[in-house]
């Protein structure tokens, strides 16, 4: 039975491998042809003429525009809306002193308290005064032994817009110092009320 097999598979494995070599022959065949007629393209030379190069220069005038027989309408005004921020509209009111004891050619000899000699009006916050904003600022500072003020700090101020304004004023206020057995001392805790207020038409 096995004999019969192999004799089997040897003649079908021939006729498939002669099949093979049949068609790789007539593919070989077909394949093999002369080169068919290529068809030539001649380029032309390219020949750029001679020209001749001339430079010109535009030496015309512009035309001059036609004159406008009637001006241009003027713009018209805008109102701008600006508060009134005089000082007269800003209430300043400063902390209250012992009356002074001044002896001496300068005023400083002996014992005495602090007198303002001058306060500074604070300028109104643009932003308060464009929103009609007003109120007050109260600061707290020191009095120092030359008549400046530092440590300046806002103390009470429900409109915050107004607490820089008022430190800013505060701080170039000048006082005589007060004098304790001849000498200048500091005050601390010295309160001052900023008072901002727009002026009524």
């Amino acid at each position: 039975m096995s004999m019969v097999r192999f004799i089997f598979s040897g003649a079908l494995g021939a006729v498939i491998t002669a099949a093979l070599v049949l068609l790789m022959h007539i593919l070989i065949q077909t394949n093999i042809k002369p080169p068919g007629e290529v068809k030539k393209y001649k380029i032309p030379d390219i020949v750029m003429p001679e020209r001749e190069i001339t430079t010109e220069y535009d030496t015309s005038k512009p035309n001059r525009p036609e004159e406008v027989d009637e001006p241009p309408p003027e713009m018209p005004d805008f109102d701008q809306i600006s508060p009134d921020l005089t000082n007269e509209g800003i209430s300043i009111t400063g902390p209250k002193i012992g009356k002074p004891t001044i002896a001496g050619p300068g005023g400083f000899g002996g014992d005495g308290e602090m007198i303002p000699i001058t306060k500074i009006q604070p300028q109104y916050p643009s932003r308060a005064a464009s929103r009609g904003t007003e109120g007050y600022c109260t600061v707290k500072f020191t009095v120092t032994e030359i008549g400046t003020t530092e440590d300046i700090v806002v103390h009470d101020c429900p409109q915050s817009v107004f607490g820089r304004a008022s430190i800013k004023a505060a701080s170039k206020f000048k006082y005589k110092p007060r004098v304790v057995d001849d000498v200048a001392v500091k005050v601390p805790g010295v309160l001052n009320k900023f008072i901002f207020q727009l002026a009524k038409d």
